[in-house]
């Protein structure tokens, strides 16, 4: 049942009670629909990231968990959890309040040396966290745990199955990750740890020179090679005379700090990985323009493709992972002439 939530009283009463903030609330702005909804909330003369769900609980345990597992870091690059509030009887529904991280989006102009070393720098203090980092069994599984690899493949071949791409390509691309997978089973069964999960460029917020990582929702247990390839595709994007370089640099980091003999390895994988989730996603936007979902799933295709075909080397000169780019270039592209492009660019995966 789709129900409604009256967020404006809940936050009086959560700010009222749990951070003191008697004044009326200033200003409630919604950002975006995501299950849960997203508010940019002003009280207070501070400013607040609230998620609120009107039918559920479970999501925002989990977000509210992952929050607290990431707080022992005490870094202001990570949001930092204000208060939260659920239903204890009747329908179901809860709020997270975390103080905003202020900013804009990562983007080419502000995506400075300084600004990427600062996120490669947290992104290594999230993985080497110590602490329980469970993957969990079953049917379901998270994308990034190639347990489930095959069965992603075949959500994600049932996805394309509408759009102008050769499914023969596909499948044969998807086996042969699947045949690594197997050749390299011990190389992929290890320990997990701390990941993020959800590296994309709407979670990298840039004030200046400072950086924020924020929808800590995915947080969970993995491999670290797996945030290292979404880095890739983003910066293929932002960067991508420096993209190949900046992650070998990191690669080599992530080797000698780990003791990873096998990282090369799993980054191929992951690498090509990170191109198939995206196309995942944006094949499952039915109702987006047609044309822009076509080339978008092309693009994010064809990035995995590229990764895969030349992978990485962590060491030598030549770094191979080629910048290919990806759907995040569109981006920005200013309307209407985004959607222009979208028309004339070419869709189909022959």
């Amino acid at each position: 049942m789709n129900r409604v939530l009256d967020v404006r009283s809940v936050l009086q009463d959560v700010f009222a009670t749990d951070l003191g903030i008697e004044q009326p609330i200033e200003r409630i702005e919604f950002i975006h629909h995501t299950r849960p909804d997203v508010y940019r909330v002003k009280a207070g003369g501070r400013s607040f990231i609230v998620h609120a769900d009107p039918d559920e609980r479970q999501r925002l345990r989990d977000l509210r968990f992952n929050l607290q597992r990431v707080a022992a870091l005490a870094d202001e690059r990570i949001p930092h959890l204000a208060a939260w509030r659920e239903s204890e009887a009747g329908p179901k529904w809860s709020v997270v309040v975390c103080h905003e991280i202020q900013g804009e989006e990562l983007n080419r102009h502000n995506a400075t040396q300084h600004v990427l070393d600062s996120l490669g720098d947290l992104l290594l203090k999230i993985h080497s966290t110590s602490g329980p980092a469970e993957s969990h069994g079953g049917p379901s599984r998270a994308f990034h745990d190639t347990r489930g690899f095959s069965a992603f493949t075949d959500a994600l071949m049932g996805r394309l199955s509408d759009l102008p791409v050769q499914m023969s390509r596909v499948q044969r691309h998807c086996d042969e990750m699947a045949a690594y997978l197997e050749r390299h089973a011990v190389a992929f069964d290890r320990p997990t740890g701390l990941i993020h999960a959800d590296v994309q460029r709407c979670n990298i917020i840039v004030s200046q020179d400072r950086v924020g990582l924020i929808d800590w929702g995915e947080l969970s247990g993995g491999d670290y090679a797996y945030d290292l390839g979404l880095l890739k595709f983003l910066l293929d994007s932002l960067k991508p005379r420096q993209s190949a370089s900046f992650l070998q640099g990191r690669a080599r980091l992530y080797r000698d700090t780990f003791q990873d003999s096998s990282l090369e390895l799993r980054l191929r994988f992951h690498l090509a990985l990170a191109g198939l989730v995206r196309a995942f996603f944006v094949a499952g936007e039915t109702q987006a323009f047609p044309a822009g979902r076509a080339w978008r799933v092309r693009a994010s295709y064809l990035h995995s493709e590229a990764q895969w075909r030349n992978p990485l080397r962590i060491d030598g000169e030549r770094a191979g992972a080629p910048a290919a780019r990806n759907e995040d270039w569109a981006l920005d592209i200013r309307q209407p002439f985004r959607g222009l492009y979208f028309l004339l660019a070419q869709k189909r995966i022959a």
